[in-house]
């Protein structure tokens, strides 16, 4: 990355990826201190929460050490982080969302962990990694800036009675999805076709981006580079026009979609009130608690085959060690011992499908066999996923790029109506070309 990148950008977008350079150089390790500071932002739950907590307390009875753990709230991360750099602040070990490590080190801020990436090789761990672009995705400058602890899941659920009533089998590719979601809208009955979220927030991007990888479209080529717009253009276009085309087009959606965030789709769903919907894995969990009488007629979409691609998107998200932080040995240590096989298992059971493990050898654990949907999962979903940055390997950039929506605002202007795919495009890719001037 250009010294120009990192430090003479002066916007929104700078500061989330280098303005705060100077402040990082010249931070000194703090004075030794028995207390190790561990941030969490994928444990939003109280359930999750507490889990971890009992994790850490593991931990401090076997190490002899002390952690204050804290549970970071999705809503405040990319501020919370933001503020942590500025302060030259950021606690000593992190889960945080897919690209802070390489953003951050981009500022000077991180600890490489390629000794830990080495110790995996030589014990086996990294051939249990369900996909090896969990871990090289942290690969950087020559160096590797975090490993993967936790895989965070999207998928399509669909209800089967409604499929079966009408006659119709599980869908598999855009075709039959298509098909399928317009012949079961039923809005006499209060049933639409589909729920997805269409606001200008992180989750719109991560279903796009699914329909993206399914049409032969990225975001980076394998190099790195920025191809959104480009040689990439006409596939994401593709993408965005059979996504929102739902909406606009065919109408079998619910008229509040562009509003939608996470939580919207799925509580229509789980009311009952739409024949497929895009969630997340907490939906497993909403589900055993909401409306468990209706989980004999939920399924688990199989990632569809989309024009070039059968592919979808997630999250391999990250543990990273800060650079200055006065607890360094202790905080690699810990990050080792969590992502130990087992380790997780009680965060897996205590809200069901928000958390999956990046090893195969832990899927053979009780959760995932009994709990109802999660081999679904398994079968039709982790195997095809991948992250934002495919077919390259992450840059920092992806870091402004997933933080700043900048792939929401496409989804959210085509069902809006304020702009076609193919300007929400040319724009998205716009504001994307700034990060590398």
């Amino acid at each position: 990355m250009s010294d120009k990148f990192v430090i003479n950008r002066r916007d929104t977008l700078a500061l989330m990826l280098g303005t705060m350079v100077a402040t990082a150089i010249t931070g000194k390790a703090m004075s030794a201190d028995e207390t190790m500071s561990f941030w969490a932002v994928h444990t939003g739950t109280p359930e999750l929460s507490a889990a971890m907590q009992q994790i850490v307390s593991d931990f401090e009875k076997e190490k002899g050490a002390k952690v204050a753990f804290q549970s970071v709230d999705g809503s405040l991360v990319y501020p919370k982080f933001l503020t942590a750099v500025q302060g030259n602040a950021l606690p000593d070990v992190a889960d945080g969302y897919s690209y802070h490590p390489l953003q951050f080190a981009a500022m000077n801020q991180m600890q490489p962990t390629d000794d830990i990436i080495n110790a995996w090789k030589a014990d086996g761990t990294l051939a249990d990694i369900v996909n090896e672009y969990a871990y090289k995705k942290f690969f950087w400058n020559g160096h590797y800036w975090g490993v993967p602890w936790n895989l965070d899941i999207r998928a399509i659920y669909y209800r089967k009675d409604l499929l079966e009533k009408a006659g119709l089998k599980p869908p598999t590719d855009w075709d039959s999805f298509k098909d399928a979601v317009i012949k079961l809208n039923d809005p006499d009955n209060g049933v639409y076709g589909v729920a997805f979220p269409a606001g200008n927030f992180h989750i719109a991007q991560h279903y796009y981006m699914a329909f993206m990888l399914q049409a032969g479209g990225s975001i980076l080529d394998k190099d790195g580079n920025l191809v959104f717009g480009t040689t990439s253009k006409d596939a994401n276009v593709q993408a965005l026009t059979y996504l929102t085309d739902f909406a606009t087009k065919y109408k079998v959606t619910p008229d509040g979609i562009a509003s939608y965030n996470t939580d919207e789709p799925m509580t229509l769903f789980i009311q009952g009130r739409a024949a497929f919907g895009m969630g997340t894995g907490a939906m497993i969990a909403r589900l055993l608690k909401e409306a468990p009488d209706m989980i004999p007629n939920v399924g688990v979409l199989e990632t569809l085959q989309g024009p070039k691609a059968k592919l979808t998107a997630g999250f391999y998200n990250p543990l990273f060690v800060w650079k200055f932080s006065p607890n360094q040995k202790l905080a690699t240590e810990f990050v080792q011992w969590l992502v130990k096989p087992g380790r997780l298992q009680p965060l897996y059971a205590a809200y069901p499908g928000n958390c999956w493990p990046i090893l195969k050898s832990e899927f053979g654990a009780d959760v995932f066999k009994k709990t109802p949907l999660m081999s679904d999962i398994l079968e039709k979903v982790i195997p095809f996923t991948t992250d934002f940055a495919y077919p390259g390997t992450g840059v920092p950039q992806m870091g402004a790029i997933d933080g700043e929506k900048m792939f929401a605002e496409p989804v959210n202007d085509v069902v809006a109506g304020t702009k076609t795919p193919e300007q929400a495009v040319l724009d998205a890719h716009a504001k994307m070309a700034k990060l590398w001037s």
